[in-house]
């Protein structure tokens, strides 16, 4: 909205004053009469001093002091001055005291009651006016000019008038109180210290306290106390007609300015010149009524003009009226200043509490910190700017701007301004043309702001503001900081969001949390959300598109410390989107199926998309990015899962829809998307749909094709899908690698005790007693490398200890029978560490590796070996086991899993001696199994239910030793022993399939291996033996095996 304030003419400034369209002041008369004109029609009539009588309280010499006081001293000086008083000796002093009685000037005739005026002189030319004076003058014929007290230099030298005491009255039209007035270089002064000093009259050009100067002099009026009125056009009025400066001030008393159709006001600075013009108010009151426009304090002219409030109040009222005004019409600056706890109020139709009006070159500046009122109508507003230099506004935290009766708090016209605000503003704030800067910094503005056409920049860092703000046409650029911005303020950029008509409007929402859509967002060609949480709610939001004519991008940017999230199930956006920061589809309920709709493209700078998505197969619920144009850039995209169970998928789970072009690693998975056994992918192009150009959550891939298995298993074990989450294959494999811990502590009978025919060999009868109590220790390291079939395999490392005591030994009790019987228990500990591995991950670019376990076994066992006379040998074992394993995937999820079991072996040999050689043969069969019940457990993404594991294990072998002789009187008893072994495993037994989540996963783990190792035992004393081997197996058929251990043991018996 564009306001328009036009010129019209003041007779009692002699000059052209802002009044809106609707001011009913009259235009510039034809005539031409002015003030000035009329007090020069009173220095005319002046000049016919045979109607005054001279000197009438004494004659003085140049430069003395004539006191009038009525006393009769001289004759002349006698009460009432019929004549008035009249002095014309230069740089006189006149005092008119009413010491010595009451003294009343009542001229009849002369319309200039008490006067100090003439040619000559070049110093000061005062009057002074004491004690309780009564000082009155009427019209003189014609209803002419009529002044009361006046001192008037003519010459190069100052004139003074001083009011300290007295009533001074000035009646008729055209009616002045005091005049001081100056010709030359002199300043003319006029003050007010006390009493009271009015005009009453119908003219308009009545002022009561007046200075005035035609040459270089300053122009000074000054009230410090008493009381001011008058019916014309001003209460205390300082004009500079030359070069000289003016300068009015109150600082005290009480003014009061009233004409029912005239511009009135309460204090006036004017310079006609080059002057500067200055109107301070530091105390008093100033009250102005006028319906022809009424101002409380004004400071007017062609160099810098000035007003000031930092003391006391001003209130104007009537149409048109405005509290404090100032105004320049060349180059000078406009200055009004408001303190802090002043109030200055207008009231009536187009009144301006604050106005400041540059008209010619100059600029503006308005600081406001106190209270300002204005008055109701289209052109009234509590603080009013205009210039076409522009300028600026400055609100202090403290000022309080009412503009209620308007719903105007400021307006500014043309120009450039930059407007500062931390006041609480009632209505709003209207900038109008010019490329202006509005800064809300605090407080409060309770309507909007308007800042018109042309480019203007908004910044709001602080305080609330109710309305809203509107940058119309133009190139607008807005700024958002402020903690009480929520989005339910509007931000228009104006005119619309198109870059082709060279209006580019642009904001920054900046360290805020607000929720708004396009019916608050509205004509911005580009926002900007820097470290701020947007939620998008309501109508689309519609932004620009493409470059403007600079090549800059157009449309909603998220830096990388903001965020847009949806406050509902759907919303769009209308342009294009550059997401360097996050993009969150997920609702606060958990519940899949928002939908962001992008009608533009979208560019990805390292930004994040977060979504819900039940993970299942492709039908699965999820929330979902559409952009209906081109992808580009990179993004992650966290995907959280809604209670999926995981499944297998055909085409995958669309998440981003793509209508135009796409390209390879657009979207990225930002962290692993795991759901019961399955990991999904995100990848580019659905596997049947044929949308090339979208991106899907996959669990499945397509490597390269696996030979099938021939035959197939029987029974078939269930099938494991194609990719699974990292920490599956442990799941399924750890208790493979259990079971080898587990049979490694069950051992075979020479990798437990060592060669046990030592006790035939060495104790035959020679010594008095065979031994009937042993112990035995050892310790076994192994490292294996294995994996299933299918895809899973795995590299464990194992270390366990056990220690075992014969309970009984029983020999048969026959010299020639050398048969008997070990019963025994032990006790085992082992650990293992694992490392898990899914070649088809390998395969699809995920990683081989997968994670690891670290596993502990606790064992109680028994045993029972049988030694027949031939050296033949049937071992039994059973074994109680305790497990407990924990389990890291690659991506640091866990799981801790416990389990308990049963363990059996039975194993038979019997050794063959070649010849009469020290060599022999031993032929081995063996048959182990292992049962473990685990209980299920929950890590970070499913269940892992119970199971339970077994494996049946057959060995057949043989053992081919070397024994040298004993020192003894027969030389069939053998000591130490050295040998080799050799042995064909086979593992019956594939690996439990295991129900993680929803989904079993099996292996197929049944392997045929062959292990060969080394061996012997030698004796340590004559009761202790010590033994050991190493071995070395590798797979023949079945899943692939290869690994290395070795053990090493002490046997006691005594």
């Amino acid at each position: 909205m564009n306001r328009t304030f036009r010129s019209v003419y003041n007779e009692a400034l002699g000059a052209w004053v802002a009044a809106s369209e609707a001011c009913a002041t009259r235009g510039k008369r034809s005539s031409s009469v002015t003030l000035g004109a009329a007090l020069l029609a009173v220095a005319a009539f002046g000049g016919a001093s045979s109607a005054w009588a001279i000197d009438e309280c004494g004659a003085v010499g140049t430069g003395g002091t004539a006191t009038c006081n009525g006393d009769g001293t001289p004759a002349t000086d006698t009460a009432p001055y019929a004549s008035g008083i009249f002095y014309a000796t230069p740089d006189v002093k006149l005092v008119v005291d009413g010491t010595a009685g009451t003294l009343t000037v009542t001229p009849a005739t002369p319309i200039i009651a008490v006067a100090n005026r003439g040619g000559a002189g070049v110093g000061t030319r005062e009057v002074q006016i004491n004690g309780d004076v009564r000082i009155t003058t009427m019209a003189g014929t014609a209803g002419g000019p009529t002044i009361a007290v006046q001192a008037y230099q003519q010459q190069g030298g100052n004139a003074l008038v001083i009011q300290n005491g007295g009533t001074i009255s000035a009646v008729g039209q055209d009616a002045f109180g005091i005049s001081a007035r100056t010709d030359g270089t002199g300043s003319a002064t006029a003050i007010q210290n006390g009493g009271s000093l009015s005009t009453t009259g119908t003219g308009g050009s009545g002022v009561a306290l007046f200075s005035e100067t035609y040459g270089s002099g300053a122009a000074i009026v000054t009230q410090n106390g008493g009381t001011m009125t008058t019916n014309g056009s001003h209460a205390a009025y300082a004009l500079a007609r030359g070069n000289g400066s003016a300068t009015v001030t109150q600082t005290g008393g009480s003014i009061t300015a009233l004409s029912s159709t005239f511009v009135n006001a309460g204090i006036v600075a004017q310079t006609i010149g080059s002057g500067d013009a200055r109107a301070t108010q530091s105390g008093g009151t100033i009250v102005t009524n006028s319906q022809g426009g009424a101002v409380g304090a004004i400071a007017s002219g062609s160099g810098n003009a000035t007003t000031v409030q930092s003391g006391g109040s001003v209130t104007a009222s009537g149409s048109n009226a405005t509290g404090l005004l100032v105004l320049t019409d060349g180059a000078g600056t406009a200055t009004v200043t408001q303190a802090a706890g002043l109030t200055v109020s207008a009231t009536g139709a187009n009144s301006n509490g604050i106005f400041a009006l540059a008209r010619g070159t100059g600029r503006y500046a308005a600081s406001v910190a106190g209270s300002a009122i204005g008055g109701s109508g289209s052109n009234a507003a509590a603080v009013h700017t205009s210039g076409a230099g522009g300028g600026t506004v400055d609100i202090a935290s403290s000022a309080v701007l009412d503009g209620s009766r308007s719903g105007i708090a400021v307006l500014d016209e043309t120009g450039a301004v930059t407007l500062t605000s931390a006041g609480a503003l009632t209505g709003d704030i209207l900038t109008n043309a010019g490329n202006d800067t509005i800064n809300l910094i605090g407080g409060s503005v309770s309507g909007k702001i308007d800042a018109g056409a042309d480019d203007d920049r908004f910044t709001w860092s602080g305080g609330t503001l109710a309305g809203g703000f509107f940058g119309q046409n133009g190139s607008d650029t807005a700024v958002v900081s402020a903690a009480s911005y929520n989005g339910s303020q509007i931000l228009d950029g104006g005119d619309d969001v198109s870059a082709a008509d060279g209006w580019v409007d642009r904001l920054t929402l900046q360290g805020v949390t607000a929720t708004a859509g396009g019916d608050t967002l509205r004509n911005w060609e580009s926002i900007t959300l820097d470290n701020t949480r947007l939620t998008l709610a309501g109508s689309p939001l519609t932004v620009g598109a493409g470059m403007d004519a600079s090549g800059n991008p157009l449309g909603l940017f998220i830096q990388p410390t903001s965020s847009v999230s949806l406050g509902q199930s759907a919303f769009t956006v209308n342009g294009d989107v550059h997401n360097a920061g996050l993009i969150n589809l997920r609702n606060t309920s958990g519940v899949p199926g928002n939908v962001l709709s992008i009608f533009g493209n979208y560019a990805g700078t390292n930004g994040i998309v977060q979504l819900n998505t039940a993970l299942g197969g492709d039908a699965s619920a999820t929330d979902k990015l559409v952009v209906n144009g081109n992808t580009s850039g990179t993004t992650r995209v966290f995907v959280n899962n809604a209670g999926g169970p995981g499944a297998a998928t055909i085409n995958g789970i669309q998440v981003v829809k793509v209508t135009g072009t796409s390209s390879e690693g657009n979207f990225t998975l930002a962290a692993p998307v795991q759901a019961g056994a399955y990991e999904y992918g995100l990848h580019r192009g659905g596997r049947t749909d044929g949308d090339a150009n979208s991106f899907y959550l996959s669990s499945v891939y397509n490597p390269a094709p696996i030979p099938a298995v021939v035959p197939a298993p029987t029974p078939a074990p269930v099938p494991a899908p194609e990719v699974v989450r990292p920490a599956v294959p442990g799941y399924v494999m750890g208790q493979v690698a259990t079971n080898e811990l587990g049979l490694g502590l069950l051992g075979s009978l020479h990798k437990r005790v060592g060669e046990q025919q030592t006790l035939k060999w060495d104790y035959c009868g020679c010594d008095a007693k065979a031994p009937d109590d042993q112990a035995w220790m050892r310790l076994h390291a192994q490292r294996l490398d294995s994996g299933g079939k299918r895809q899973f395999g795995f590299e464990q490392e194992m270390q366990y200890f056990q220690i075992g005591k014969d309970l009984v030994i029983n020999y048969s009790g026959d010299a020639s029978d050398k048969s008997r019987n070990h019963t025994g228990i032990s006790v085992g500990y082992g650990r293992t560490n694992v490392n898990f591995n899914d070649r088809r991950r390998g395969d699809a670019g995920m990683g081989y590796d997968t994670g690891k376990m670290k596993g502990e076994m606790l064992t109680l066992g028994a045993y029972h070996t049988r030694y027949a006379d031939n050296g033949s040998y049937l071992d039994l074992v059973g074994q109680l086991h305790s497990v407990r394993n924990k389990y890291t995937d690659k991506y640091g999820g866990e799981g801790k899993q416990k389990g308990t079991g049963l363990g059996l072996s039975v194993e038979v040999g019997r050794p063959w001696q070649i010849g009469e050689s020290q060599w022999l043969i031993e032929p081995q069969a063996q048959l182990t199994y292992q049962v473990t019940r685990y209980r299920g457990f929950v890590d970070n993404i499913s269940n892992v239910d119970s199971f339970t594991s077994q494996s049946l294990r057959g060995r057949l072998g043989a053992r081919l030793a070397w024994n040298n002789k004993a020192e003894r009187s027969d030389n069939l008893t053998r000591t130490n022993t050295f040998y080799f072994t050799a042995d064909l495993l086979h593992e019956f037994k594939d690996p439990k399939a295991v129900t993680i989540g929803s989904t079993a996963v099996g292996e197929w783990g049944k392997q045929t291996w062959a292990e060969v190792g080394v061996g012997g035992q030698m004796p340590l004393s004559k009761t202790a033996y010590l033994y050991g081997g190493v071995q070395y197996q590798h797979s023949l058929t079945g899943a692939h095996r290869e690994g290395v251990s070795g053990q090493v043991g002490v046997r006691m018996a005594w």
